[in-house]
Parts: structure tokens; C-alpha cells; sequence
């Protein structure tokens, strides 16, 4: 047990006692002694946080691609970016960038964001990446014809063009845009003189854009009978003619018979014979006079036509057909004496076509008008190259994809050849008049019970063949085959794949006067081929409605 201690302190000092005793607790508070004391450090720091997420993206391959995020916390923050869950080595700023994206780059994309209070975690952002678009730039496959009208009478010019949907039409007069006229045809049905010159149509898309050639447009002042093309037409037969021999003009002209009009085939001329002389049995000054017959009775669409048939027969002459084919296997008659009054046919046939331009009959027509092509599609020969049934061929073909869309459009049975083509016997024009399918079953389906768009399709597959013919011609037989009469009684049909490119395809328009078919063959001189036999018949205008007589 501890006693007391008992200290003295000096007398001097015992005054000064209290402060002594405050200073030294004071000393003491100062080095941290004592409970009650105050702490002087700073605030701890913020960990961060992100406010703009990165956004999900869609790019075409080669795109640029940019990920960005915002974040709030005490600096200085730290960024790493990751795709899948991996850090990408130097994506380390606010910010990642890809200058061309690829396919590999596809996936899932979050950044973590970090300083010395903590990270935080963005949400991911995927990033998806497309082919690159193919996109095919518009191409002009049928070019507006020229044409003369009569003052305040219709005219119309039309284009067709290939390329990637959707296409859009821009038809301008001297190079000036014409307002509204935005379609593949333009139609003025009251033409004044002030709307003569050259027109065009620049078709585009999202690739680019195509300019047609220009077609003029003549403006008659005075009204010309309907009469017009067979009168410059008889002109120019009759011209043709003093150019022939005495034995050539026996051959070339013979009298009016509906079994002369049916010695036309699709056979090469050494299996079926035909009416007239033939190409190869004229002088260069008589094919020129027979070029300026054949062009002023066709217009330039089925001049050209006829040129490229011409050709396609040189070409399996060249590869091997041998003397049966060529052009010269083509041949030029006059049934019935050439007249501006007077009824008479312009037969012009040679191996996969055949034209009957009948002048002064009940109606105008140049049917049947057979029309075939092998090879199939484009060739060269002599340094030119050729694709007589481009347009054809295109428009049956986006028909087809069309069709086979339509269960109501499929027709029961198999179509090797053509129903109504040159199958009589001799390989011939058959049975005249024709058979034509009635009622409203297994003739397909109604051109009412198309798409719009769907309709625009059969329109184009006729006008294919319409506009062949010279403008007098072309413009009178749309107007009957495309009347809203006509159309709603018209039907359409497909067998077979439904495409251009298979044996045994098949397609058919069907209407109260027009009627076409279209069959795909396998190949005969380009045997590992197809190519492809078609028709165009008038049910009423056959030879000029000179069916029976």
C-alpha cells in the first residue's frame, strides 16, 4: 500500500502553477492525446459512374464504327475497353473506333471504367455487320423508239431497264425534266407542236443512274389516214421489187391464200420450206433496198429484232450447225400485190422468226409472229455482239418470279413446246382458226387478282412483243390489248419452274385478242443449253383477220 507523496513546490513557482498545467494539457491535445481530439484528413475519393451507356450499331462491311461512353468520378479514370468479355489492347481512351469494319468485328462491346476508389462496368453494346450492298446500277435493255403523230394526237414512249429495286423514271424534253413524268412509259395523249424534239429518260437507284438514247418525237401538222404506214410501206415494197430479176419477182410475190400465209415454221428453212427469196439469193443493192423495206415496215425496234435473229443464225453456223443456218436462210414475200388500199401480207420468216405484217385487212396486225433465239442470251459475231430477246426474256422472266407466287396461276400438266406455235403437219402453221381456251378454268389467273405492281409486270411481257411494230401498229394494239375491258378478261399462267432458265418452263398470257406463249426449250445446236420459243398471236387479227379466206 502506497502512501501519499506529498510535494512542495517552491514558493516562487506555486504562482505559476495554473498556466503551467494549461500549457501542458494543450502540448498534449496537439501530438493527439486526450479522447475528444478532431480528426484533420480529406474526404475519401468517389468511385465512378457512367451516365451515356454505348449504343448498339448495324454497319455495312467497310463502314466506320464509333463506341462511346461518359463517366463521372474522381479523377483520373481509366478506361479499357473489351469485346467479349476481353480487353482490346489499346482501347483505353472515352472513345473506340473502327476505321472498316469487317465481319470479324461483330459481337458484343462494354468498357470498364476505374480510378482509385473503384470501376464500374458499362452494359454491353452490340455491333452487327452487313454485306456490303450489291447493289447493280440501272442498265437500259429497250430504248424509247422515235415516232410521228399528228397534231393533238397521243404519243407515248417507253423504257426498259434492268438493275437493282427499286428503279425510278425521269423522262425530259431537250434535256429539261418533264413534271410528273416519273413511270417507265411517258404518255402525252394531246401532243402540240411545242412538244417536238428529243426525248429521254434517266433511270437511277440507289447505285447510280442511266440516261437512255434520245427518241425524237415529230409532230405532223396535218392529219394522215390510218392508212399511213401501209401506204410508205407499199412505196418501199415497190421499190424492192424493180430491184429483183424477172425470176426473183416470181419468187418473191405469190397470190393471197391462208395456206400461204401458214408456210412460215421455226424449223431452219432446209426442213421447212418457205415463200419468197431468200437472203442469200439477193445482190448487196438488193439487200440495201430490202434493209429500207424491212426497217420502214417494223420501225427500228423490230428492224433490230430482225438483225439480231439474222445474227444468232450466223453464230450456230459458226459453231457447228452448219449450211442450214445463217442469215441468209431468211426469207422476204409478198402475199397478195403490195397496195395502199388493197389487202396484202409482208411475210418475213427464216428460223426462230417469222413476221406477217398484213396491210388493209379488218385489222392491223403483224401476227402470228413466232420469235425464238439460240443461243439464249448474248453473243458476238463478227466484232458485234447481239441479244435479240433481252426484252422478252426479262420481262417473262419477272413475270415467272411472279407468278410462282400465285397458287391460282399454276396450270395442270406439262407444256414441252408451244400449244399454238408451228406444229402442223409439215411443221407448219397449224389449223387456223384456233382453239382458244374458254370459260374461266385452267386458263390460270385473272389479271384482276394481281398486284398492282404484279399487273405492271403483264403490261411489260405485252408490250415486249407490241412494240416490235411500227408506232401506227404498236399504239392501236396496246390500246385494245391493255383497254380496262381487255385486261379484266384476261389471264395469266405459268408451268413448269416458273423461271427462264429450265426446260420446260412455261408461260402464257391469255386475253380476249392477245394471246403469247413463251416455253423454254433444251438446246439444239448449243446442246448444254436452253433457248427459247415463243408466239404472239391476234385471235381476231391473225392475217389481218383474214383468217378463213
Amino acid at each position: 500500500m502506497f502512501s501519499p507523496v506529498s510535494i512542495k513546490v517552491p514558493r516562487p513557482l506555486a504562482r505559476c502553477w495554473p498556466l503551467l498545467l494549461a500549457v501542458f494539457v494543450s502540448a498534449l491535445v496537439a501530438c493527439g492525446g486526450g479522447s475528444g481530439g478532431a480528426s484533420t484528413t480529406a474526404d475519401a475519393d468517389t468511385a465512378p459512374s457512367i451516365s451515356t451507356q454505348p449504343a448498339s450499331l448495324t454497319v455495312e462491311a467497310g463502314a466506320a464504327v464509333n463506341f462511346s461512353v461518359t463517366a463521372a468520378g474522381t479523377a483520373t479514370l481509366a478506361y479499357q475497353w473489351r469485346k467479349g468479355g476481353s480487353a482490346i489492347g489499346g482501347a483505353t481512351a472515352a472513345s473506340l473506333s473502327l476505321a472498316s469494319a469487317s465481319t470479324a468485328d461483330a459481337g458484343s462491346y462494354d468498357v470498364v471504367v476505374s480510378n482509385s476508389a473503384g470501376s464500374v462496368t458499362s452494359s454491353a453494346a452490340t455491333l452487327t455487320v452487313t454485306s456490303a450492298s450489291t447493289a447493280t446500277t440501272p442498265s437500259i435493255t429497250t430504248q424509247p423508239v422515235s415516232q410521228t403523230v399528228v397534231l393533238g394526237g397521243g404519243a407515248s414512249f417507253s423504257v426498259a431497264a434492268s438493275g437493282t429495286a427499286p428503279l425510278s423514271y425521269q423522262w425530259a424534253l431537250n434535256g429539261s425534266a418533264i413534271a410528273n413524268a416519273t413511270a417507265s412509259t411517258y404518255t402525252n395523249s394531246s401532243v402540240a407542236a411545242g412538244h417536238a424534239g428529243p426525248y429521254t429518260v434517266t433511270v437511277s437507284n440507289s447505285a447510280g443512274s442511266a440516261t437512255s438514247n434520245a427518241a425524237t418525237l415529230t409532230v405532223s401538222s396535218s392529219s394522215t389516214s390510218s392508212g399511213a404506214l401501209s401506204a410508205v410501206v407499199t412505196t418501199a415494197a415497190q421499190a424492192f421489187y424493180a430491184t429483183l430479176s424477172s425470176t426473183q419477182q416470181t419468187k418473191v410475190q405469190a397470190s393471197w391464200s391462208l395456206d400461204a400465209g401458214r408456210r412460215w415454221s421455226n424449223l431452219p428453212a432446209s426442213f421447212a420450206a418457205r415463200n419468197g427469196v431468200s437472203w442469200s439469193s439477193l445482190s448487196t443493192a438488193q439487200k440495201t433496198s430490202a434493209a429500207a423495206l424491212i426497217n420502214t415496215a417494223l420501225g427500228s425496234t423490230g428492224n433490230t429484232l430482225w438483225q439480231g435473229l439474222q445474227a444468232a443464225d450466223d453464230y450456230l453456223a459458226s459453231i457447228g450447225g452448219g449450211s442450214g443456218y445463217g442469215n441468209g436462210n431468211y426469207y422476204i414475200a409478198f402475199l397478195g400485190t403490195p397496195s395502199a388500199t388493197g389487202y396484202w401480207v409482208l411475210q418475213l420468216t427464216g428460223h426462230h422468226l417469222t413476221y406477217s405484217l398484213a396491210f388493209n385487212g379488218s385489222v392491223k396486225s403483224p401476227t402470228p409472229m413466232f420469235l425464238g433465239v439460240e443461243p439464249k442470251a448474248s453473243f458476238t459475231i463478227n466484232g458485234a455482239t447481239y441479244d435479240p430477246m433481252l426484252a422478252q426474256r426479262t420481262a417473262a422472266a419477272s413475270l415467272g418470279t411472279t407468278l410462282t407466287s400465285y397458287s391460282g396461276a399454276l396450270l395442270s400438266g406439262t407444256y414441252a413446246d408451244l400449244l399454238f406455235g408451228a406444229n402442223g403437219s409439215g411443221g407448219i402453221d397449224g389449223s387456223y382458226p384456233k382453239s382458244y381456251p374458254s370459260g374461266s378454268s385452267g386458263r390460270g389467273l385473272l389479271y384482276t387478282a394481281l398486284s398492282a405492281a404484279d399487273q405492271e409486270k403483264v403490261k411489260t411481257l405485252i408490250r415486249s412483243y407490241v412494240n416490235t411494230q411500227a408506232s401506227e401498229y404498236s399504239e392501236d394494239l396496246l390500246g385494245a390489248y391493255l383497254s380496262d375491258a381487255a385486261l379484266a378478261q384476261t389471264y395469266v399462267a405459268y408451268a413448269g419452274g416458273g423461271n427462264v432458265t429450265s426446260s420446260g418452263s412455261y408461260f402464257r398470257v391469255d386475253g380476249p385478242r392477245v394471246w403469247i406463249e413463251f416455253s423454254v426449250q433444251r438446246g439444239i445446236i448449243v446442246s448444254n443449253d436452253i433457248h427459247f420459243h415463243t408466239i404472239w398471236r391476234d385471235k381476231t387479227g391473225d392475217y389481218g383477220g383474214r383468217c378463213c379466206s
